[in-house]
């Protein structure tokens, strides 16, 4: 299995591992909602309070699958990105706390993944990425508002522009992330016991209402990114 659940107390744990680096194929973007299907209706009565997103050994992901760009089908390339980006809007606007557990490098649309979580744990292995400049890749609308959201300023222009790289404490500076653990197999202990506090600790609904009014802007302007994407990209399909 590509995504796997797994809950302890009222903290679930959401894997990604397909064995390489989690490219965010229309595959593993179903399974990823499936399993916040899952803790979504487990939030509602209670049973999950905080989840944590987490990688695998190697990568949290590397971003969309290049395969099914480069694939001549302009509608399942559409679908991918929609889909992605419809992720981190779930994410960004989750019920309950969203922990993400950086386990090693979060690369083009991995990375805004990341930038979506309420609280992102990362080791020195953690490099942030938004490498499209550099592979000849636009960046998409909705890509540009979510480095909005959460970077920044200077983060956010190098990021775009020079396609930087940040890790270290430069990452956490920068808005990547907000916290460093020594050793990557730290980064999903920590992200649990952040989760678990967050758990113990907030009101779930006033959680989710203040968030969405901090954020209410930024998910318009990434949603609006999204609604245009057959313009930005496909006019010609």
């Amino acid at each position: 299995m590509s995504v796997t659940y797994t809950l302890d107390e009222s903290v679930a744990t959401i894997a990604l591992d397909d064995g390489k680096v989690n490219v965010l194929s229309p595959a593993m973007q179903t399974s990823i909602n499936e399993a916040l299907d899952r803790a979504e209706k487990s939030a509602e009565t209670g049973e999950v309070k905080a989840i944590v997103l987490a990688g695998n050994q190697k990568v949290l992901s590397a971003g969309f699958d290049l395969g099914v760009f480069n694939s001549g089908d302009a509608e399942a390339a559409l679908g991918m990105l929609s889909g992605g980006f419809e992720l981190s809007i779930r994410l960004l606007s989750f019920p309950v706390p969203v922990i993400i557990a950086a386990t090693g490098p979060a690369i083009a649309m991995g990375s805004f993944l990341l930038l979506s979580g309420d609280h992102r744990v990362g080791s020195p292995r953690t490099r942030c990425q938004a490498n499209e400049v550099a592979i000849g890749m636009v960046l998409p609308i909705s890509a540009i508002e979510i480095m909005r959201l959460r970077l920044t300023r200077a983060a956010f222009q190098r990021g775009i522009s020079l396609a930087a790289t940040f890790a270290g404490d430069a990452a956490v500076a920068g808005g990547w992330l907000d916290e460093l653990v020594d050793e990557p197999e730290q980064v999903l202990p920590r992200a649990q016991q952040v989760a678990a506090e967050a758990a113990a600790t907030l009101h779930v609904k006033a959680h989710r209402a203040s968030k969405l009014k901090a954020r209410r802007d930024g998910i318009a302007a990434i949603q609006a990114g999204i609604d245009g994407l057959r313009d930005e990209f496909f006019s010609g399909t």
